[in-house]
């Protein structure tokens, strides 16, 4: 380079020195915020495996209570075709909420 060039410049240590510093910062936060980047990505691809997985128990469990008074008629049909193969009369039911 052109001596004359570089006396033009008269960038001092100090100057040399905070630049320096200053990109070393930089790229350590950039540095930080790709990790921390990725470690949400995994959180987020869990905490959605988390999500389908409870979606799928309430989706499963939801039926339940209609399937029980089926169960509960199913079951007092054959109590009521009991009583007439023995010929005996079905106790009184009191109707239930």
């Amino acid at each position: 380079m052109d001596s004359s060039l570089i006396a033009a410049i008269d960038i001092g240590a100090a100057t040399v020195v905070t630049l320096v510093g200053v990109f070393a910062i930089a790229a350590a936060l950039a540095l930080y915020l790709i990790v921390i980047a990725s470690i949400l990505k995994d959180v987020s691809f869990n905490v959605g495996t988390v999500l389908i997985g409870v979606r799928s128990i309430a989706a499963q469990t939801a039926p339940l209570g209609p399937v029980l008074r089926d169960v509960v008629n199913d079951i007092r049909g054959i109590d009521d075709d009991l009583h007439a193969v023995l010929g005996t009369a079905a106790p009184r039911r009191h109707a239930r909420r």
